[in-house]
């Protein structure tokens, strides 16, 4: 039973057969006041929605997006309805130079911004994309890339993340901040983890070294594959509140983790201000503190 992401007035998954009743009472009573017929009525409601111009913003053949009552709805492949969410996108230095007011302007709600990877390596656009979503006032949060192949180095990770928040005056403390937790060969005479218990030990250290510090909004960012193999833990389950699984219809049940969830379903999405493929997620609108 999937929990969380997509909540409908944050109390359950939203039901396509009772968005139909709405809809149908709704389509109703729009007629007889205003005399008008309702050329399209989707599972979303009564939504602002132009189609060509969302297949014209995103570059894609079928834009699962749309707007109901002036939030986001995301409609996934086999019909079913995730709303109030978020579209996000997440960013580093690959995308390069990014033209963030039409990012802005091409209806994005947030995006999360590479902060480095292992520790001492910022990312090379961080300072800019920082700088930028600030100026156009545009939601964020921040991932660290993960290198740790033990507690030790999961610690110099962690105290990179909160000298880079210092360093740029990143004083929210509500500011989601997320542990990119990937597959990695043995690198630099290194041996990686290949045991749940030891990824899980790492990951509390992470977190503690963040959380004594006073952030709150913490998470893991996965794939789908991943949390069914390395890091297949209670604990890691419990954290792991974004998870990349590309696809039009969300499988993953976010098994034991309560809270906010986050879906990452493509690589490949194009967005105004962003040269090339970038990654778009459905979040839930409370992991920046909206209700």
């Amino acid at each position: 039973m999937r929990m969380g992401l997509g909540l409908h007035e944050y109390g359950g998954w939203c039901n396509p057969n009772a968005v139909r009743r709405v809809a149908r009472r709704l389509k109703t009573a729009v007629c007889a006041l205003l005399g008008c017929v309702l050329a399209m009525f989707a599972l979303t409601g009564c939504g602002n929605v132009n189609g060509s111009d969302q297949a014209d913003a995103w570059n894609e053949a079928a834009d699962p997006w749309s707007y109901s009552f002036g939030v986001h709805v995301f409609t996934e492949g086999d019909g079913r309805v995730l709303r109030p969410v978020w579209r996000v996108i997440d960013v580093a230095e690959h995308q390069r130079n990014i033209n963030w007011q039409k990012v802005k302007q091409s209806e994005v709600d947030a995006a999360i911004l590479r902060i480095g990877y292992g520790h001492g390596n910022e990312d090379k656009y961080f300072k800019n994309n920082l700088a930028q979503v600030r100026v156009n006032r545009i939601p964020h949060g921040l991932y660290l890339y993960s290198y740790a192949y033990d507690t030790d180095f999961a610690r110099e990770e962690a105290n990179f993340v909160l000298q880079t928040l210092r360093r740029y005056s990143i004083t929210d403390k509500s500011v989601p901040i997320f542990y990119d937790m990937e597959h990695l060969d043995d690198w630099g005479g290194h041996t990686m983890p290949t045991r749940p218990i030891q990824f899980e030990q790492i990951a509390k250290v992470f977190f503690g070294v963040l959380e004594d510090a006073g952030y709150t909004n913490l998470g893991i960012y996965t794939y789908a594959h991943n949390m069914a193999t390395r890091l297949d833990s209670d604990w890691l389950h419990g954290h792991a509140n974004w998870i990349a699984s590309y696809s039009d219809t969300l499988e993953y049940d976010f098994a034991g983790c309560p809270d906010l969830h986050a879906w990452q379903y493509t690589s490949t999405a194009r967005v105004p201000g962003v040269t090339g493929d970038v990654d778009v997620s459905v979040f839930d609108p409370r992991f920046f503190d909206v209700e």
